[in-house]
């Protein structure tokens, strides 16, 4: 059977995956001339830390113990380097990982973890899924401004610590996931 601690331990590895992935794509979009879509690979990066951040706290909630993320994730490098393609493609991998996060991955999570009382983990789930939905369809604009040949104009891009929410141009007054105020977003 699949625990909430399987649960979390996947999401965790998943979000680990994506932000090192994220981050390797940023450099082949900087290395492209693709700079603002380098800029929202690295805030979609970030934002992938944040989720990490929250799942491994509310294991270590769940499991009253002290958990490390080396315990759970190993980086293989290499292996997350051969899927790196040029920014188009690049795009195009982020868009379908996100989306099957949002409606796959976290749906099964938090489905399983409102069966089993697990409140903290439904939680950190649920934010974790309502970020990624808005980090797909940021990664879907900016595809097709690519496709369409559009320019892109420089933007400060915010990120939610609480929630990894990612905002273009301003942060909100109140984080439309978490409802957590202004002070809570970050410039990247």
């Amino acid at each position: 059977m699949i625990t909430i601690e399987d649960n979390l331990k996947e999401a965790i590895v998943g979000e680990s995956t994506a932000r090192k992935k994220y981050e390797l794509f940023a450099e082949k979009a900087t290395e492209e001339n693709h700079p603002e879509i380098a800029h929202l690979f690295k805030a979609v990066a970030l934002a992938e830390g944040f989720h990490i951040k929250n799942h491994i706290k509310a294991l270590s909630k769940i499991t009253n113990s002290q958990v490390d993320l080396n315990q759970i994730f190993k980086l293989n490098e290499q292996e997350i380097k051969q899927q790196v393609s040029n920014t188009r493609n690049n795009l195009i991998q982020a868009i379908a990982g996100e989306t099957f996060e949002f409606k796959k991955m976290y749906k099964g999570f938090i489905k399983n973890a409102k069966k089993e009382h697990t409140y903290l983990a439904e939680f950190t789930f649920n934010l974790a899924r309502r970020a990624e939905k808005v980090h797909s369809k940021l990664y879907i604009k900016y595809l097709k401004q690519l496709d369409n040949n559009e320019s892109f104009d420089p933007v400060e891009i915010f990120v939610c610590k609480i929630c990894g929410n990612v905002e273009l141009g301003e942060a909100p007054n109140v984080c439309p996931n978490c409802e957590h105020d202004k002070q809570f977003f970050i410039k990247v």
